[in-house]
């Protein structure tokens, strides 16, 4: 699996629906100062510190 897929697993997990939607609208917009997202498509946490996977 990799780290898009496993991006998209924690998405689809929807253990925290809130934070699920302001995920999706982060990656659809591209701007959300909670999260951020680098070239290999790992999106981060930066509220709580950690990948959206771990």
């Amino acid at each position: 699996m990799n780290l898009l897929e496993k991006n998209i697993q924690a998405l689809l997990s929807g253990v925290n629906e809130p934070l699920g939607n302001k995920l999706l609208n982060f990656i659809q917009n591209k701007t959300c100062s909670r999260f951020s997202i680098n070239e290999n498509l790992n999106i981060y946490d930066k509220t709580h510190n950690v990948f959206m996977y771990e």
